[in-house]
């Protein structure tokens, strides 16, 4: 693919660099990979963090109680996130979500520009290293948000950095920003453990290749093995300065096993809400099954090129029982997977040029010992060596037909990786929208807005999906019922309990002594939550606004007469503003089969039955199926639709 003299060859093709611009050419194209993964916020997290880490700044201490859900105020909490979360309110307070989005694309520049030359450093082709970096870009990309673990996918690639140019760069000073790098991660999120799995992995690397190679000499032991183990053992002494102490260390461990149950079974928290369950099940598994068929075949091409390492099959094993265990880990596994792929794809290269040339000099022997026949052949062979014989007019050169198969192999393997790398990144990009700022297809900054001009006096019960952007938006003057954390396993499911509606649902509110409700009218799947129709015909809920993103409901007393009548909207609005927020929920990875049966039924309950009829056939368009056809069949006919599925008002 390229000549690694630095010298572009005369007579050469143009697109044959010298290794300065494959270099310069791969760094450009590294660079650009961060633009493809820009993502609009839409996780509610995102209020949270800024809502804590402005008490933070505001009071200069961490609080170790909650103070955002009323149901669970005094409640000891720790807080094992709080610099990212003072991070992310200053940079917010300096430049607003826009200022947001740039550090988590710097962050993510960093995260690939760190690997990229962690790769370099180890032998890997650098163009080469980028397309693997592009082929899990799209895993990356899922978690591509202002939350904590952005933090931990720039450490992990800090860490892969200090390490690889320890043991095999030149800059092995630079392992002496692990102790300082361990205080920082200790307090910006509790995963710092694979820190620890990482320099066991290179040393462990290391010293079998020093038994392999026979290099056991005291002076050159003492020269590799105390610096690391020195690092690693201030790293682990300093991580214990954070809020939790030593105790965090261990937190990946138990999230794990809290998401995969241990005796008592599952978590129904964490199976309900979080990615911190086993991957197989969810909608992460595509992916991960994706990435176990890629590595396979870059083993298989690992084999031939000589370039497997035992530094990357544990590498490997680090990634996939990570992901196996906790779903969430699936979109770090490009992290892990990228390096030996790299160097698979470089020594299969050139193990090809390798045979490209044996089989030119195989060809050249027959011909060299032909002409070599006869009195003076002697003579004649050098004559012929030292004289360039002129190709006859029209014939390629010897040097770019000798490079036809290796150039074919290159060109299969950019294909692969390009096609891998788009495939997934265009699955992210159907699930997640593009751009900068807050999305503005899940939060309500109006509702939020009314809610600070007309407070309702009580306390509120809001969807959990929403509560992190209240938190941010209505702190202090109003308290959130539960945001995304759900620590509190025993609200989270009364909160379940409300929002399907359930027998008893009512008794939790006044327990609570709840007064108004802030919801979405539909969950994450794009169903309606069985709590808006229970509420559309409860008259003793009435609705005072509706914007298509929110609702709000005020319960209907004495005391909240006067806001009613000032405020309340006709509940007949809202089918339309269901129809509104399925359409807004396509933006946010809703399937939009469902977000158009969910219109339909909508339409049809409004008596508008054309716009029934072009819901269900632009449903159609996605999926040809059955009972979708014969739906339309009968609305089309006059006949009606099918029954509306439960949750539907």
């Amino acid at each position: 693919m390229t000549e690694q003299d630095g010298k572009h060859e005369e007579g050469s093709p143009w697109w044959r660099l010298s290794s300065e611009r494959q270099d310069l050419l791969a760094l450009a194209l590294v660079f650009l990979i961060p633009v493809a993964l820009l993502t609009k916020i839409f996780t509610s997290d995102f209020g949270t963090h800024i809502a804590i880490g402005r008490e933070i700044v505001r009071t200069l201490s961490v609080a170790d109680k909650e103070f955002l859900n009323y149901p669970s105020l005094g409640m000891p909490q720790s807080n094992p996130v709080w610099l990212f979360q003072a991070v992310l309110y200053l940079v917010h307070s300096a430049g607003g979500e826009y200022a947001v989005s740039f550090l988590v694309w710097a962050l993510t520049a960093g995260i690939c520009l760190l690997i990229h030359r962690a790769t370099v450093i180890r032998g890997a082709n650098p163009l080469l290293a980028f397309l693997a970096i592009l082929a899990f870009s799209g895993f990356l990309r899922i978690r591509i948000q202002p939350r904590p673990e952005i933090f931990t996918y720039f450490f992990i690639s800090l860490t892969i950095y200090l390490l690889t140019e320890y043991y095999f760069g030149r800059r092995r000073r630079l392992i002496y920003l692990f102790p300082p790098l361990m205080v920082v991660w200790a307090n910006s999120h509790p995963s710092y453990l694979i820190a620890f799995l990482l320099c066991g992995a290179f040393f462990l690397d290391a010293l079998i290749r020093s038994a392999w190679r026979k290099e056991f000499s005291p002076d050159l032991l003492k020269g590799w093995v105390v610096p690391p183990l020195v690092t690693v053992a201030a790293g682990l002494l300093l991580c214990g300065l954070n809020p939790a102490g030593y105790e965090m260390i261990l937190a990946p461990i138990h999230a794990i096993a809290r998401g995969g149950g241990g005796a008592s079974g599952p978590d129904p928290v964490m199976m309900s809400i979080s990615e911190l369950t086993p991957v197989k099940g969810t909608g992460f598994f595509i992916y991960y099954k994706a990435a176990a068929l890629f590595v396979l075949v870059s083993l298989l091409l690992g084999i031939p090129g000589r370039r497997i390492y035992l530094l990357d099959l544990f590498l490997f094993a680090i990634s996939f029982k990570g992901a196996w265990d906790s779903a969430r880990a699936v979109s770090m596994m490009g992290l892990f997977l990228s390096p030996g792929i790299s160097l698979h794809m470089t020594g299969f290269l050139e193990r090809v040029r390798e045979w490209s040339r044996e089989r030119e000099r195989r060809m050249a022997a027959p011909l060299e010992k032909r002409s070599g026949k006869g009195k003076g052949a002697g003579k004649r062979a050098r004559q012929g060596r030292e004289k360039e014989i002129a190709p006859p007019p029209g014939a390629r050169p010897a040097a770019v037909s000798r490079q036809g198969p290796r150039h074919a192999v290159a060109a299969a393997m950019v294909l692969a990786c390009l096609a891998f790398g788009v495939t997934t990144l265009s699955f992210s990009f159907s699930q997640l929208e593009y751009g900068i700022g807050v999305t503005e297809h899940k939060f309500s900054f109006g509702a939020a807005e009314f809610l600070r001009k007309n407070p309702v006096k009580g306390n509120m019960f809001n969807f959990f999906d929403i509560g992190g952007f209240l938190d941010w938006q209505l702190y202090p003057a109003a308290l959130t019922f539960l945001d995304g954390r759900t620590y509190n396993s025993k609200v989270f499911m009364e909160h379940q309990q409300v929002t399907g509606a359930m027998p008893g649902w009512e008794e939790i509110l006044r327990r609570y002594g709840v007064t108004y409700i802030v919801t979405k009218a539909m969950d994450s799947s794009g169903m309606v939550l069985p709590l808006v129709p229970a509420l559309s015909s409860d008259p003793k809920w009435s609705l005072v606004y509706a914007d298509g993103l929110f609702l709000v409901f005020v319960r209907n007393t004495p005391e909240n007469a006067e806001y009613i009548r000032r405020h309340e909207v006709p509940k007949m609005v809202l089918p339309q503003h269901i129809i509104r927020e399925a359409y807004h929920y396509m933006y946010l990875g809703i399937s939009p089969i469902v977000a158009y049966q969910t219109m339909s039924n909508m339409y049809e309950m409004l008596g508008d039955r054309q716009a029934a009829i072009g819901s269900l056939r632009k449903a159609l368009e996605f999926v040809d199926d059955p009972f979708l056809r014969s739906r339309l069949m009968r609305l089309e006919q006059g006949v009606g639709g099918a029954s509306r599925p439960p949750g539907h008002p």
